[in-house]
């Protein structure tokens, strides 16, 4: 055995010898345990759960913790499109529940570089869940910390003084709510962002990615309000962190149809032009079909005529088809689902401290949940929006502004001017006068352009309906669209942290009598939380890495087969068709995105697609290239 092998086995000695002292420390504790409660009369022994009939077995003593040894000890490089992208060649330890995933816990106190698996095992002072600072929090030590480190989302003592609850409940309880200028992500202390050169000239070069310029795009908050956890402050734990989520299914359902041929049951008589043609068109028609009189009658008007669907009327109420089947399924519906409505109370109470005055006091402290929780306004008495009409082919005789101004006569002779002028247009010769030879040719372009638009509407009746383009809706952005942000929990170890929150509603409660100056003692704020779009599995995940990104990742040169990049799957019933837009989410924005993805004021600026002609055939179209070839 060699010196390594040797200080390996010592080690791994020593640590077994520790483990042996606290499990026989654990199992002197659990007899004392064991020896003071009296038996249950159902169970085998004291120490067995009756409503189980018993404990269940386990691995053997030791064996535990060998095991949980050996977690987070392997790891492996994580594909590209799963880890933020300072992290491609850090070594990522395998997730314990999962063994198709890597574990990416960043947290509050991590970053979007390294590896954090030398910190999931607990240790004095662990630097991943705050240090010495996040033991034992006290308000003082929020305030210095934030207002050196993140100045931006800083607290100030008033925030706390003024609470119901100051120094009724402990600090780690705090929930913290916070609202910006602009909608914000759930990362709001060390967000960047990437901006890369846009043409090849400010960085003489092709690569971009190189010349990446990383800029802070943290935001600064304009209003910080802070109650707590807890049922005495009214925001129950359970209540808070409530979510509900999966995937949308909608349920099909196999049944007879009955479809109506329409012109093709009717045969040629239901034919747009049979009843255009006239009676002696309609006989040849008859004829050129083999079609007489009587069997035309009898066909019209004979037994079983009055209907298309004669299986229907014999027997209305029977059911058309098999019985014993199974003709439902469920197939995958487009989105996720997603809900974590949360109402939140802020309480406030009546305090004279160092002789300023309570009432002042309390309603600088509305002023400032007021601008929380709504806006100051303009009123709004309406508005005009105007758009010409469809089918628009040129302007109208006549001069309207003439008309509106009042002036009938000028607006009469703008019209004989415009009629004259296009008279001549049409009639006249290239010297502006009329000639026996240009009143021909006009004649002629008016039969032309009469002919066109008669055949013109002609096939629009015959054909089908009219073609033509169509505008379409603007893609919507997966971008934040909430100016709140949450955090739950102690300031410098958050348990969740929540950007892109609406706020739904608030409500105001003064009460509790009258205190200094006649004002109420009390005032109660209740806040109405929601999120700003439906979360998926790494958007939930972002919410308890401190905004830093997807939890799990998948490894690199590994099959992805949780799907972890999120990328579109084929399903049942799903036919990807016709133009679409998707965008990253905002964990995956985090997740090494391009940079036009990751700063809070990216919206969809791509073009539309061109409008395209609907299948059929345009009258107009016909009509002009009728024109053209009559004209040769």
């Amino acid at each position: 055995m060699n010196i390594g092998a040797r200080m390996e086995t010592k080690r791994q000695l020593t640590n077994q010898e520790a483990w042996a002292i606290l499990s026989d420390a654990s199992d002197k504790n659990e007899a004392q345990l064991n020896a003071a409660v009296p038996p249950n009369p159902a169970s085998e022994t004291p120490t067995r759960n009756a409503a189980f009939g018993g404990q269940s077995s386990g691995f053997a003593s030791g064996v535990t913790d060998q095991l949980a040894r050996s977690f987070y000890s392997e790891g492996a490089m994580a594909s590209a499109d799963t880890v933020a992208k300072g992290m491609g060649d850090s070594i990522i330890p395998r997730s314990i529940a999962n063994k198709y995933a890597l574990f990416n816990f960043q947290g509050f106190n991590g970053n979007l570089s390294t590896s954090q698996k030398d910190n999931y095992r607990d240790s004095a002072n662990n630097p991943l869940m705050g240090g010495d600072r996040a033991h034992n929090v006290t308000i003082p030590k929020v305030l210095e910390y934030f207002s050196t480190t993140y100045p931006k989302i800083s607290y100030q003592a008033s925030d706390f003084l003024y609470s119901k609850y100051y120094k009724k409940i402990p600090i780690n309880h705090l929930v913290t709510l916070r609202r910006f200028p602009t909608p914000i992500q759930d990362n709001i202390y060390n967000l960047g962002a990437r901006i890369a050169p846009s043409t090849k000239e400010e960085n003489g070069t092709d690569n971009n990615i190189e010349a990446e310029e990383r800029v802070d795009a943290t935001q600064v908050a304009g209003v910080t309000a802070v109650t707590y956890m807890g049922e005495t402050a009214g925001n129950k734990l359970d209540d808070l962190l409530k979510m509900s989520f999966g995937l949308k299914y909608k349920q099909l359902t196999g049944e007879m149809e009955s479809i109506d041929t329409g012109e093709q049951g009717g045969g040629y008589t239901k034919q747009p032009f049979y009843n255009k043609i006239g009676s002696v068109g309609r006989a040849i028609a008859d004829v050129g079909k083999g079609q007489t009189a009587q069997s035309k009658f009898r066909a019209q008007n004979g037994a079983g005529s009055g209907t298309g669907d004669r299986l229907n009327s014999t027997y209305p109420n029977f059911v058309l088809g098999p019985v014993n089947v199974v003709n439902e399924t469920q197939i995958r519906d487009m989105g996720l689902k997603f809900t974590n409505d949360i109402k939140l109370q802020f309480e406030y109470e009546l305090r004279s401290l160092s002789f300023v005055n309570p009432k002042i006091a309390m309603i600088d402290i509305i002023s400032n949940m007021l601008t929380m929780t709504t806006n100051n306004a303009q009123f709004f008495g309406g508005g005009h929006r105007y758009y010409g009409s469809a089918g628009f082919v040129a302007s109208a005789f006549g001069n309207p502004s003439l008309l509106k101004k009042g002036d009938f006569s000028g607006y009469m002779g703008s019209i004989a001017k415009d009629v004259n002028k296009g008279v001549s247009n049409v009639f006249g010769d290239a010297d502006g006068g009329f000639s026996a030879e240009s009143i021909v040719k006009g004649g002629l372009k008016a039969g032309k352009q009469m002919l066109g638009n008669a055949l013109g509407k002609m096939l629009k009746d015959m054909m089908g309906s009219t073609g033509g383009t169509q505008a379409t809706k603007a893609f919507i952005s997966g971008e934040p669209t909430g100016d709140w942000h949450l955090t739950i929990g102690n300031p410098l170890n958050p348990i969740a942290m929540m950007g892109n929150m609406i706020c739904d509603n608030s409500t105001m409660t003064l009460g509790k009598g009258l205190g200094y100056d006649d004002f109420p003692m009390e005032v109660k704020f209740e806040i109405d939380l929601k999120h700003g779009k439906p979360r998926d599995k790494g958007d939930i995940e972002n919410m308890f890495n401190a905004g830093q990104g997807r939890i799990y990742a998948s490894g690199r040169g590994e099959e992805d087969i949780l799907n972890l990049a999120g990328l579109e799957v084929s399903t049942y019933g799903s036919i990807q068709t016709g133009t679409t837009s998707t965008s990253p989410s905002q964990s995956a924005a985090t997740n090494g995105a391009p940079a036009a993805e990751v700063n809070n004021e990216n919206v969809n600026t791509s073009p539309q697609s061109p409008a395209r002609t609907m299948d059929g055939l345009d009258p107009e179209l016909i009509s002009n290239v009728t024109s053209m070839m009559i004209g040769g």
